[in-house]
Protein backbone atom coordinates (compact mmCIF):
# COMPACT_ATOMS: atom_id res chain seq x y z
CA UNK A 1 0.00 0.00 0.00
CA UNK A 2 1.21 3.51 -0.79
CA UNK A 3 2.45 6.03 1.77
CA UNK A 4 3.21 9.16 -0.24
CA UNK A 5 0.94 12.24 -0.24
CA UNK A 6 3.10 14.24 -2.65
CA UNK A 7 0.30 14.43 -5.24
CA UNK A 8 -1.79 16.50 -2.81
CA UNK A 9 -1.44 20.25 -2.19
CA UNK A 10 0.53 21.14 0.92
CA UNK A 11 -2.56 22.40 2.79
CA UNK A 12 -4.31 19.06 2.25
CA UNK A 13 -1.25 17.18 3.51
CA UNK A 14 -1.30 19.32 6.66
CA UNK A 15 -5.02 18.69 7.09
CA UNK A 16 -4.49 14.94 6.91
CA UNK A 17 -1.78 15.12 9.59
CA UNK A 18 -4.23 17.00 11.83
CA UNK A 19 -6.92 14.39 11.15
CA UNK A 20 -4.61 11.57 12.20
CA UNK A 21 -3.68 13.43 15.39
CA UNK A 22 -7.34 13.94 16.30
CA UNK A 23 -8.23 10.29 15.66
CA UNK A 24 -5.31 8.99 17.73
CA UNK A 25 -5.96 11.50 20.51
CA UNK A 26 -9.50 10.19 20.86
CA UNK A 27 -8.71 6.48 20.66
CA UNK A 28 -6.45 3.86 22.16
CA UNK A 29 -3.13 3.44 20.33
CA UNK A 30 -3.34 -0.34 20.67
CA UNK A 31 -6.93 -0.44 19.47
CA UNK A 32 -6.43 1.86 16.48
CA UNK A 33 -3.81 0.14 14.39
CA UNK A 34 -4.13 1.72 10.94
CA UNK A 35 -5.53 4.87 9.34
CA UNK A 36 -5.82 4.87 5.56
CA UNK A 37 -6.79 7.57 3.06
CA UNK A 38 -8.83 6.17 0.18
CA UNK A 39 -11.18 7.40 -2.53
CA UNK A 40 -10.68 10.44 -4.73
CA UNK A 41 -7.95 12.09 -2.66
CA UNK A 42 -5.91 8.88 -2.69
CA UNK A 43 -6.41 8.43 -6.44
CA UNK A 44 -5.82 12.12 -7.23
CA UNK A 45 -9.18 12.80 -8.87
CA UNK A 46 -10.88 14.74 -6.08
CA UNK A 47 -13.42 17.39 -7.05
CA UNK A 48 -13.49 21.08 -6.16
CA UNK A 49 -16.25 22.24 -8.43
CA UNK A 50 -18.32 25.39 -8.83
CA UNK A 51 -20.64 25.65 -11.81
CA UNK A 52 -23.93 27.09 -13.00
CA UNK A 53 -26.61 24.44 -13.57
CA UNK A 54 -29.31 24.36 -16.23
CA UNK A 55 -31.63 26.06 -13.74
CA UNK A 56 -29.23 29.00 -13.40
CA UNK A 57 -28.29 28.03 -9.85
CA UNK A 58 -24.64 28.01 -8.77
CA UNK A 59 -23.63 24.63 -7.33
CA UNK A 60 -20.51 24.03 -5.27
CA UNK A 61 -19.02 20.72 -4.19
CA UNK A 62 -15.73 19.63 -2.68
CA UNK A 63 -14.80 15.98 -2.21
CA UNK A 64 -14.45 14.73 1.36
CA UNK A 65 -11.38 13.03 2.73
CA UNK A 66 -12.37 9.34 2.86
CA UNK A 67 -10.66 7.79 5.87
CA UNK A 68 -10.63 4.12 6.86
CA UNK A 69 -9.84 3.50 10.54
CA UNK A 70 -8.89 -0.10 11.36
CA UNK A 71 -9.40 -1.13 15.00
CA UNK A 72 -8.56 -4.18 17.07
CA UNK A 73 -12.18 -5.37 17.26
CA UNK A 74 -15.60 -4.83 15.74
CA UNK A 75 -16.87 -3.96 19.22
CA UNK A 76 -14.53 -0.96 19.35
CA UNK A 77 -15.36 -0.06 15.75
CA UNK A 78 -19.09 -0.10 16.58
CA UNK A 79 -18.81 2.62 19.22
CA UNK A 80 -20.79 4.91 16.92
CA UNK A 81 -21.24 7.72 19.44
CA UNK A 82 -17.47 7.85 19.94
CA UNK A 83 -16.63 8.03 16.23
CA UNK A 84 -19.40 10.53 15.60
CA UNK A 85 -17.79 12.77 18.22
CA UNK A 86 -14.45 12.41 16.44
CA UNK A 87 -16.02 13.48 13.13
CA UNK A 88 -17.73 16.39 14.86
CA UNK A 89 -14.45 17.51 16.41
CA UNK A 90 -12.77 17.31 13.02
CA UNK A 91 -15.52 19.37 11.42
CA UNK A 92 -16.01 22.09 14.02
CA UNK A 93 -13.02 22.28 16.37
CA UNK A 94 -10.13 22.28 13.94
CA UNK A 95 -11.56 24.38 11.16
CA UNK A 96 -10.40 22.02 8.44
CA UNK A 97 -11.26 23.19 4.96
CA UNK A 98 -11.92 19.62 3.78
CA UNK A 99 -14.54 17.50 5.54
CA UNK A 100 -13.34 14.10 6.79
CA UNK A 101 -15.67 11.14 6.44
CA UNK A 102 -14.72 8.10 8.55
CA UNK A 103 -15.37 4.40 8.07
CA UNK A 104 -14.33 2.35 11.09
CA UNK A 105 -13.91 -1.43 10.92
CA UNK A 106 -12.32 -4.16 13.04
CA UNK A 107 -9.25 -5.94 11.65
CA UNK A 108 -10.90 -9.39 11.59
CA UNK A 109 -13.96 -8.05 9.76
CA UNK A 110 -11.76 -6.26 7.24
CA UNK A 111 -9.66 -9.34 6.55
CA UNK A 112 -12.83 -11.41 6.12
CA UNK A 113 -14.09 -8.89 3.55
CA UNK A 114 -10.75 -8.98 1.71
CA UNK A 115 -10.79 -12.80 1.65
CA UNK A 116 -14.31 -12.69 0.21
CA UNK A 117 -13.10 -10.38 -2.54
CA UNK A 118 -15.38 -7.48 -1.50
CA UNK A 119 -14.20 -4.97 -4.09
CA UNK A 120 -14.88 -1.89 -1.96
CA UNK A 121 -12.15 -2.98 0.46
CA UNK A 122 -10.02 -4.54 -2.29
CA UNK A 123 -9.90 -1.15 -4.02
CA UNK A 124 -8.87 0.51 -0.75
CA UNK A 125 -6.04 -1.98 -0.39
CA UNK A 126 -5.01 -1.33 -3.99
CA UNK A 127 -5.35 2.47 -4.07
CA UNK A 128 -5.21 3.56 -0.42
CA UNK A 129 -2.47 5.59 1.25
CA UNK A 130 -1.38 4.66 4.77
CA UNK A 131 -1.47 7.68 7.09
CA UNK A 132 -0.75 5.77 10.30
CA UNK A 133 0.44 2.21 10.91
CA UNK A 134 1.17 0.87 14.39
CA UNK A 135 2.50 -2.36 12.80
CA UNK A 136 0.13 -4.28 15.09
CA UNK A 137 -2.18 -5.52 12.31
CA UNK A 138 -1.52 -7.43 9.12
CA UNK A 139 -3.89 -7.25 6.15
CA UNK A 140 -4.48 -10.34 4.04
CA UNK A 141 -4.20 -10.13 0.28
CA UNK A 142 -7.58 -9.41 -1.30
CA UNK A 143 -9.20 -12.12 -3.40
CA UNK A 144 -9.93 -11.18 -7.00
CA UNK A 145 -13.54 -11.80 -8.04
CA UNK A 146 -14.62 -12.25 -11.67
CA UNK A 147 -16.43 -9.30 -13.24
CA UNK A 148 -19.42 -11.58 -13.82
CA UNK A 149 -19.94 -11.87 -10.05
CA UNK A 150 -19.59 -8.11 -9.60
CA UNK A 151 -22.21 -7.59 -12.31
CA UNK A 152 -24.62 -10.10 -10.77
CA UNK A 153 -24.26 -8.52 -7.32
CA UNK A 154 -24.91 -5.06 -8.78
CA UNK A 155 -28.09 -6.26 -10.46
CA UNK A 156 -29.34 -7.94 -7.28
CA UNK A 157 -28.63 -4.84 -5.18
CA UNK A 158 -30.46 -2.62 -7.65
CA UNK A 159 -33.51 -4.88 -7.77
CA UNK A 160 -33.74 -5.21 -3.96
CA UNK A 161 -33.05 -1.65 -2.82
CA UNK A 162 -34.75 0.27 -5.63
CA UNK A 163 -37.92 -1.78 -5.12
CA UNK A 164 -37.71 -1.16 -1.36
CA UNK A 165 -37.46 2.61 -1.95
CA UNK A 166 -40.55 2.47 -4.18
CA UNK A 167 -42.51 0.73 -1.41
CA UNK A 168 -41.61 3.38 1.14
CA UNK A 169 -42.57 6.14 -1.31
CA UNK A 170 -46.06 4.63 -1.59
CA UNK A 171 -46.21 4.57 2.22
CA UNK A 172 -45.17 8.25 2.27
CA UNK A 173 -48.00 9.14 -0.13
CA UNK A 174 -50.52 7.26 2.04
CA UNK A 175 -49.40 9.03 5.23
CA UNK A 176 -49.48 12.41 3.47
CA UNK A 177 -53.07 11.81 2.35
CA UNK A 178 -53.99 10.97 5.96
CA UNK A 179 -52.26 14.17 7.15
CA UNK A 180 -49.86 12.11 9.31
CA UNK A 181 -47.03 14.49 8.50
CA UNK A 182 -44.40 13.22 10.94
CA UNK A 183 -44.89 9.65 9.78
CA UNK A 184 -44.80 10.82 6.15
CA UNK A 185 -41.48 12.57 6.85
CA UNK A 186 -40.01 9.36 8.29
CA UNK A 187 -41.17 7.39 5.24
CA UNK A 188 -39.62 9.97 2.91
CA UNK A 189 -36.34 9.72 4.83
CA UNK A 190 -36.43 5.97 4.29
CA UNK A 191 -37.02 6.41 0.56
CA UNK A 192 -33.99 8.70 0.35
CA UNK A 193 -31.78 6.41 2.42
CA UNK A 194 -32.69 3.40 0.27
CA UNK A 195 -32.04 5.26 -2.96
CA UNK A 196 -28.62 6.31 -1.70
CA UNK A 197 -28.00 2.69 -0.66
CA UNK A 198 -28.98 1.50 -4.13
CA UNK A 199 -26.33 3.64 -5.80
CA UNK A 200 -23.60 2.87 -3.28
CA UNK A 201 -24.20 -0.88 -3.47
CA UNK A 202 -24.32 -0.95 -7.26
CA UNK A 203 -21.13 1.11 -7.54
CA UNK A 204 -19.11 -0.25 -4.61
CA UNK A 205 -20.98 -3.21 -3.06
CA UNK A 206 -20.73 -1.31 0.24
CA UNK A 207 -23.29 0.59 2.32
CA UNK A 208 -22.20 2.49 5.46
CA UNK A 209 -23.86 1.68 8.77
CA UNK A 210 -25.39 5.13 8.85
CA UNK A 211 -28.80 6.79 8.55
CA UNK A 212 -27.19 10.23 8.13
CA UNK A 213 -28.45 11.50 4.78
CA UNK A 214 -25.75 14.15 4.52
CA UNK A 215 -22.99 11.54 4.77
CA UNK A 216 -24.76 9.18 2.38
CA UNK A 217 -25.37 12.01 -0.09
CA UNK A 218 -21.68 12.91 -0.07
CA UNK A 219 -20.67 9.30 -0.67
CA UNK A 220 -23.08 9.01 -3.60
CA UNK A 221 -21.76 12.24 -5.13
CA UNK A 222 -18.24 10.83 -4.83
CA UNK A 223 -19.35 7.98 -7.12
CA UNK A 224 -21.34 10.12 -9.55
CA UNK A 225 -21.12 13.95 -9.40
CA UNK A 226 -24.36 14.27 -11.39
CA UNK A 227 -26.14 13.88 -8.02
CA UNK A 228 -24.81 17.27 -6.81
CA UNK A 229 -27.91 19.33 -7.79
CA UNK A 230 -30.46 16.98 -6.17
CA UNK A 231 -30.18 18.44 -2.67
CA UNK A 232 -28.64 21.91 -3.11
CA UNK A 233 -27.64 23.92 -0.05
CA UNK A 234 -27.59 27.38 -1.59
CA UNK A 235 -30.58 28.99 0.18
CA UNK A 236 -31.94 28.93 3.70
CA UNK A 237 -35.05 27.12 2.41
CA UNK A 238 -32.95 24.36 0.86
CA UNK A 239 -30.83 24.00 3.99
CA UNK A 240 -33.84 23.98 6.33
CA UNK A 241 -35.81 21.43 4.30
CA UNK A 242 -32.88 19.04 3.90
CA UNK A 243 -32.17 19.30 7.62
CA UNK A 244 -35.80 18.37 8.33
CA UNK A 245 -35.48 15.32 6.10
CA UNK A 246 -32.20 14.40 7.78
CA UNK A 247 -33.73 14.75 11.28
CA UNK A 248 -36.86 12.80 10.36
CA UNK A 249 -35.26 9.40 11.02
CA UNK A 250 -35.17 10.00 14.78
CA UNK A 251 -36.97 13.22 15.64
CA UNK A 252 -40.21 12.51 13.76
CA UNK A 253 -40.72 9.44 15.96
CA UNK A 254 -39.04 10.16 19.28
CA UNK A 255 -39.12 13.97 19.56
CA UNK A 256 -42.60 14.59 18.23
CA UNK A 257 -43.12 17.69 20.38
CA UNK A 258 -39.99 19.27 18.87
CA UNK A 259 -40.22 18.06 15.27
CA UNK A 260 -42.51 20.13 13.03
CA UNK A 261 -42.88 19.80 9.28
CA UNK A 262 -45.70 21.10 7.10
CA UNK A 263 -47.28 19.75 3.94
CA UNK A 264 -45.60 22.32 1.72
CA UNK A 265 -42.16 21.31 3.00
CA UNK A 266 -42.94 17.63 2.51
CA UNK A 267 -44.13 18.18 -1.05
CA UNK A 268 -41.00 20.22 -1.85
CA UNK A 269 -38.84 17.40 -0.48
CA UNK A 270 -40.89 14.75 -2.28
CA UNK A 271 -40.20 16.49 -5.58
CA UNK A 272 -36.46 16.34 -4.84
CA UNK A 273 -36.73 12.68 -3.85
CA UNK A 274 -38.58 11.94 -7.10
CA UNK A 275 -35.67 13.52 -9.00
CA UNK A 276 -33.30 11.42 -6.88
CA UNK A 277 -35.21 8.28 -7.81
CA UNK A 278 -35.03 9.04 -11.54
CA UNK A 279 -31.31 9.81 -11.38
CA UNK A 280 -30.62 6.72 -9.25
CA UNK A 281 -32.17 4.46 -11.87
CA UNK A 282 -30.32 6.21 -14.70
CA UNK A 283 -26.96 6.18 -12.93
CA UNK A 284 -27.18 2.58 -11.72
CA UNK A 285 -28.26 1.24 -15.09
CA UNK A 286 -25.34 3.10 -16.66
CA UNK A 287 -22.95 1.47 -14.17
CA UNK A 288 -24.44 -1.97 -14.83
CA UNK A 289 -24.03 -1.48 -18.58
CA UNK A 290 -20.42 -0.51 -17.98
CA UNK A 291 -19.83 -3.81 -16.16
CA UNK A 292 -21.41 -5.65 -19.10
CA UNK A 293 -19.19 -3.82 -21.57
CA UNK A 294 -16.08 -4.70 -19.53
CA UNK A 295 -17.08 -8.37 -19.54
CA UNK A 296 -17.75 -8.38 -23.28
CA UNK A 297 -14.43 -6.68 -23.94
CA UNK A 298 -12.59 -9.20 -21.75
CA UNK A 299 -14.19 -12.10 -23.60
Amino acid sequence: MKTSLEHLPEYKQKELKSIVQVILKNSSYKKTGMIILFGSHARGDWVEDRYVGKDGVIYEYESDFDILVITSSETYADKHAKWNRVEKELRYSYGLRTTASLIVIGINSLNNELQRGRFFYRDIQKEGIVLHDSKIFKLVEAKELPLEIRLEEAKLHFKKWFKSADGFFKAYQSMLEQNELNVAAFQLHQVTERLFATTLLVYTNYKPKSHDLEKLNNRVIAQDPSFIPIFPQNTELEKENFLLLKRAYIDSRYKMDEFHINKEQLEWLAEKVTQLKELTEKSCQKKIRRFEEQINKAN
